[in-house]
């Protein structure tokens, strides 16, 4: 009697393959990281929002013929704050930005950006002041991912925790600055 091979695979090899590739799905989870992708992508939302308001505040501050607070602090007097987790997106002077840049001739703001987050760790803050006589305004907000990281370090600003822009950057800051969050 001849003896007929058994067709197919042995349990052992089978726990083999289902290894390996239990091996290389780890590992594309590892190197793709969609959490560090969807923060990477809400720090660069941030980023272009508060370098866009950044622009657009300079804008109305160049056009605008009143005094630095009028501009800066519209309906209120220095310093004044304002943040995107407790403020409207008015793009009046009563949002959580306090310029009103709904009048601006050469940039318009429709609404104010909000922290795709938004929670009151993680939201854009808003602080005018004129330290030194010299009319000043800051926007800041925190970064999540860890390739961002260094934008907080190395803006100029007196906080290392969040990344700030305008034309003063320590007027917000953890404690110390004219505006404290």
């Amino acid at each position: 009697m001849k003896f007929k091979p058994a067709l197919g695979f042995t349990l052992v090899e089978l726990l083999v393959v289902i290894a390996i590739l239990a091996i290389l799905a780890i590992a594309a989870f590892v190197l793709i990281n969609p959490l560090e992708s969807r923060r990477k992508g809400q720090d660069s939302v941030r980023l272009s929002d508060l370098a866009n308001l950044n622009n657009a505040i300079n804008v109305a501050v160049q056009e605008s013929t009143q005094s630095g607070s009028q501009i800066l602090c519209t309906g209120s007097s220095y310093p004044c704050t304002g943040d995107s987790f407790t403020g409207t997106r008015s793009n009046n002077g009563t949002g959580w930005v306090r310029v009103n840049l709904g009048s601006a001739q050469v940039v318009t703001v429709p609404t104010l950006p909000r922290d795709p987050v938004n929670t009151s760790a993680l939201h854009y803050t808003y602080c005018a002041d004129n330290p030194g006589n010299v009319d000043a305004w800051e926007i800041a907000a925190t970064l999540e991912s860890n390739t961002y990281q260094n934008l907080m370090t190395n803006d100029g600003g007196n906080d290392t925790a969040r990344y700030e822009i305008g034309s003063n950057l320590t007027l917000i800051a953890a404690s110390g600055g004219s505006c404290t969050y």
